[in-house]
């Protein structure tokens, strides 16, 4: 108890020991929710684990965690196993400080801290890089957010202030090579065709011993105006195409990861980027009709009226190249007698 030396203070006094009686008595109730709430957290982390681990795929409300999924180096796995870590030891030293101890509150703090600014990078990721929110990245945020907010109004303030400073950061940095369109794919092109209509960005996924992506080739060099990136499923060493430029290091594998987010197990696959819609063609037949009408001197469809389509989502055509007719399967090679080489000629 403190002794009240100033005159005419008993007043201040008593009410100052009044508060920190209260504080004294309600003090185990926050770190109580704050722990259960690490605690549900990492619940969800360890059931998302068990399910890519089980399945093979994460549990979500959209394609976006696919999506983001492939374009980041580290298995989605051992993300969530890291997950499960951090929420368990938040959930640790919140329980071991209950009896006030202020080590385990600061240790605690600090973990949220971290935690808010490894999630600034990655909401930036989302937004800027893959132009796409990941629902299931979006509630474990959330869980980072609310346990902040319930640690305290110091707690909130240095958050924003570091949470503002990362993305800060981050949007000051440039993290694609320039003229890319943000969808991350530049990384797993082999070759760029420049041609006079540059209002739309391509990639076109091919391998080299399939016939049906030979044929989709051949078109675009008998006539091409449109910009077409290469991006192969499989390393290939020679690769003839009229007046592109080559890149020698290349990643097939983001390729391969980027359809298998899709979900599309067929090749070839033909990605456009038109204004506020990205549009998936796949199979022989549908990439070249859209090539005849877009990419050569002739009058293009309006492909805008096909389906409803959210900005910046992806809209796979429907009806376009159905399994075996025009297509050859992304985990085997066509008839080698049938596809001869699909990128060796001029």
């Amino acid at each position: 108890m403190e002794c009240c030396i100033v005159p005419n203070s008993t007043v201040l006094c008593n009410l100052r020991q009044h508060f920190n009686k209260y504080d004294s008595k309600h003090k185990k109730k926050p770190p109580m929710i704050r722990a259960i709430v690490a605690f549900l957290a990492s619940v969800l982390t360890v059931v998302q684990a068990f399910s890519i681990y089980i399945q093979g795929q994460t549990l979500c409300f959209n394609n976006g965690c696919a999506i983001v999924d492939s374009l980041t180096t580290v298995s989605p796995l051992y993300f969530n196993i890291a997950g499960f870590l951090f929420f368990q030891t938040l959930f640790w030293c919140l329980l071991w400080g209950r009896d006030g101890s202020g080590y385990w509150h600061k240790f605690a703090r600090l973990l949220l801290l971290a935690g808010l600014c490894a999630e600034a990078v990655l909401v930036f990721f989302q937004y800027s890089i893959v132009t796409v929110f990941c629902s299931y990245c979006m509630v474990v945020f959330a869980f980072i957010v609310l346990l902040n907010v319930l640690s305290g109004p110091r707690q909130i303030f240095r958050g924003i202030v570091l949470f503002s400073a990362v993305t800060a950061a981050c949007f000051g940095l440039q993290f694609r090579a320039a003229g890319g369109s943000g969808l991350g794919l530049d990384a797993g092109s082999m070759a760029i065709a420049v041609g006079e209509k540059k209002e739309a960005q391509h990639y076109l996924f091919f391998s080299s011993t399939c016939a049906h992506c030979e044929k989709v080739i051949d078109a675009l060099r008998e006539e091409n105006s449109c910009t077409v990136r290469f991006n192969p499923i499989e390393r290939i060493e020679d690769f003839a195409f009229p007046g592109v430029e080559y890149f020698a290091e290349y990643n097939p594998e983001i390729n391969l990861n980027f359809l298998k987010s899709l979900a599309i197990k067929e090749i070839p696959v033909l990605v456009s980027s038109q204004q506020q819609n990205i549009i998936v063609l796949r199979g022989e037949q549908g990439i070249r009709e859209y090539l005849d009408e877009n990419c050569r001197e002739t009058k293009a469809i309006d492909y805008s009226g096909t389906s409803s389509v959210v900005p910046t989502e992806y809209m796979i055509l429907p009806g376009v190249g159905n399994q075996g007719d025009d297509a050859c399967p992304v985990a085997a090679d066509c008839d080698p007698e049938v596809s001869g080489e699909a990128a060796g000629k001029q």
